[in-house]
């Protein structure tokens, strides 16, 4: 059930190219091998399936409860769920290190009560963000659909079909919304214009033991509730990426990032082109903390924010009890007038089981940028996950 930290990474450095929230990284994170000592026969089940064809899956169900006790209309909780199917197939070359997989998502998100959805709860209280990424309405939908390859022994990974940016842009060992943080604005760098699922490829290249780089290109009008691609014509966001890591077998554990990025001008919706640099980086040490920092600036308004920069600490239990965090992100939003906003937000992650963990959490939004009344407002929040 632990996520990204520890000796849960490594196991492979395969996918050298996705961050902890891509389909290869939570099939990695959530997987306990067959005929482990306490498996669950579903495991062992689901472990011949990989051997026998190399389909490689998993079901999870995430439900997320939100209460800022305020709101500026009288919205002030928001309750849904997620259910998931991801899995990797791997059809070409497979047992070697030039195999190529078929990478798919299947979700649904749905309202469970309350007034809104999570992910919509952040205006009804004032705050330009979401304080529940991810936990909409959308109901069901194909998420990534993309075709994964290595080649050259493994040093060279590339994708293409439909992809998700934000598996693949700016990524951070210390980020994923299915166990840690929920606020948007402390998952990923606001000053970047992430592209909604869409047309998209990359890759990346191995250099020695410790350095790797990287490009990506996404459709920038894409979207996660349609299948159509470049809708508005040829306009795309790059990226292009530089990383270390002393051992990339931990890649998510010790690792820093730098990302340079362009988007061209939406003209469709109305949106200027932009450009913008980000770092990243974090490390576990051996107690188990691992502090991480990110930062980033943009020029343009293509993103919501100019400038952003986000610390904070996990710390995982030794034994296996789960995983506290917290986290504090500043923001120069964009903009005209809206001025600066902060946000922090502390969870403690309890693994009940190996498929089963409780996540009790407070933000807390500072200066809210649309609330002319509020200077702090404190948010409660529950998260249960279940995969299997």
């Amino acid at each position: 059930m632990s996520e990204a930290m520890g000796e849960d990474q490594e196991s492979s450095d395969e996918d050298f190219i996705g961050g902890p929230s891509s389909v290869g990284s939570q099939l990695q994170s959530d997987s306990r091998p067959a005929g482990e000592e306490g498996a669950h026969p579903w495991e062992d089940f689901k472990g011949k399936i990989r051997e026998q064809s190399g389909l490689d899956f998993n079901f999870d169900y995430t439900t997320l409860y939100q209460n800022a006790g305020a709101s500026l209309n009288g919205n002030d909780e928001g309750f849904s769920g997620v259910f998931r199917l991801y899995g990797k197939w791997e059809l070409i070359g497979r047992g070697t290190a030039n195999k190529g997989s078929l990478i798919a998502k299947v979700e649904n998100r749905h309202k469970l009560g309350g007034d809104v959805v999570p992910n919509a709860l952040g205006p009804n209280l004032g705050y330009l963000g979401t304080t529940g990424a991810s936990f909409n309405d959308a109901g069901w939908f194909l998420s990534p659909l993309y075709w994964e390859q290595f080649l050259a022994d493994g040093r060279v990974e590339f994708v293409v079909g439909r992809v998700d940016s934000l598996d693949f842009v700016d990524i951070s060992g210390y980020s994923g919304q299915w166990l840690r943080f929920q606020n948007g604005s402390l998952l990923v760098n606001s000053t970047i214009p992430y592209p909604d699922l869409g047309l998209g490829g990359g890759g990346g290249f191995k250099i020695g033991d410790d350095w790797w780089v990287g490009a990506s290109i996404h459709d920038a009008n894409g979207a996660g509730d349609e299948f159509e691609f470049l809708v508005d014509g040829s306009e795309f966001f790059k990226q292009a990426f530089v990383s270390w890591s002393p051992n990339r077998t931990q890649r998510m554990d010790r690792a820093a990032h730098f990302t340079v990025w362009h988007a061209d001008e939406r003209t469709g919706a109305g949106i200027d082109d932009g450009w913008g640099l980000a770092v990243s980086g974090n490390w576990l040490f051996d107690n188990g903390v691992m502090p991480f920092v990110r930062a980033g600036w943009a020029e343009g308004s293509a993103a919501r924010a100019d400038a952003t920069v986000i610390a904070g600490m996990l710390y995982r239990f030794s034994n296996g009890l789960g995983e506290l965090g917290a986290a504090l992100g500043w923001e120069s939003l964009s903009g005209s007038g809206l001025g600066n906003q902060k946000a922090a937000e502390f969870f403690f992650r309890w693994d009940v089981t190996p498929s089963f963990a409780l996540t009790p959490s407070i933000q807390v939004l500072l200066d809210p940028a649309l609330n002319p009344s509020d200077d702090t407002i404190v948010l409660g929040g529950l998260r249960a996950r279940l995969n299997f």
